[in-house]
């Protein structure tokens, strides 16, 4: 029972430090003098929340959680928190996102080979060379940053903030991240005593109940996109972030412990293909209510399949 309140208490601090970073990077930015999606990239705010859970995991000499955190995460968000959304009003699925889908499967597949045998620190580099090249050539074609997970978000946004208040963006940017680090830490713990109590292998519970907890502040994301009429910018967010964390996120967790295969190689082949599938359920052009409930079914099907 302790795990679970920790990871509950796990979730609401990740969403507010997740909260507090994506709301002030804009007006940081100006006051560092670079691009949001510079800030986006050192600072790791594609999806900061799963990344700071997964290093830490690895640095606790608990990779499979780590990597279990990063898969688990991309098949919530591409089953639950997706399906759901569906559910408050058809999701488009126009150019952009079947764009997105696509890359977001070949990174997914990228992952899932480099599980083979396991994730050394070597393969580890490279999962983040790739998410950097795919930023690159994304720049050099659209000329503009790309819309990749919350940066999306924080694209959008009109900050009307004064050069004066930048400095006290730019501390409120920092407290996030270690609003953040704590939360992560917190998730870990709580993941430990979660595997101790329920008799489970690290990699179940990084893919059901620590993945779920990492993924939270999407669906607040998709929800808020669905009230403001903009739920493309949402389901693009959450493809550009799933791409973040099967190369990012994973690799990163590699490049502190070398990731372990036990466990996680169905998980990530699953993960690999649900964006193709999403193109599929989607050909009229949106994604409706009927293919969103068979998200969510396929979400229970993978937790009890994974917990048994």
């Amino acid at each position: 029972m302790t795990g679970f309140l920790l990871l509950a208490g796990a979730t609401v601090v990740l969403v507010v430090g997740a909260e507090l970073f994506t709301e002030h990077a804009s007006a940081a930015g100006r006051r560092l003098g670079v691009s949001l999606l510079v800030i986006g990239l050192v600072l790791a705010g594609a999806e900061p929340e799963e990344l700071f859970t997964a290093i830490f995991a690895a640095v606790r000499e608990r990779p499979a959680i780590a990597a279990g955190d990063a898969l688990g995460a991309n098949i919530t968000m591409l089953t639950l928190v997706l399906g759901l959304g569906t559910l408050l009003r058809p999701l488009p699925f126009g150019r952009r996102v079947r764009t997105y889908s696509v890359v977001a499967s070949a990174a997914g597949l990228v992952a899932a080979l480099a599980l083979y045998g396991g994730v050394a620190r070597i393969e580890g580099a490279g999962l983040v060379g790739v998410y950097a090249l795919f930023v690159a050539l994304t720049w050099r074609l659209e000329r503009r940053p790309p819309a990749i997970g919350e940066v999306a978000e924080i694209g959008t946004e009109q900050s009307s903030e004064s050069s004066s208040g930048s400095g006290r963006a730019v501390a409120l940017m920092v407290l996030g991240i270690v609003v953040m680090a704590s939360g992560g830490w917190l998730a870990v713990d709580g993941a430990e005593r979660v595997v101790a109590s329920l008799d489970l292998e690290d990699a179940a519970v990084g893919l059901t109940f620590v993945g779920l907890a990492t993924t939270a502040e999407l669906f607040a994301l998709v929800w808020a996109a669905a009230r403001r009429g903009v739920e493309e910018l949402a389901v693009a967010g959450v493809l550009g972030s799933a791409l973040y964390n099967a190369t990012a996120t994973l690799g990163a967790a590699a490049l502190v412990h070398p990731v372990p295969a036990a466990g996680l190689l169905p998980a990530a082949w699953f993960a690999a293909s649900i964006p193709l599938v999403l193109i599929v359920a989607s050909r009229r052009g949106h994604l409706s209510r009927q293919p969103g409930w068979a998200l969510l079914a396929s979400y229970v099907v993978f937790v009890v399949v994974t917990v048994r």
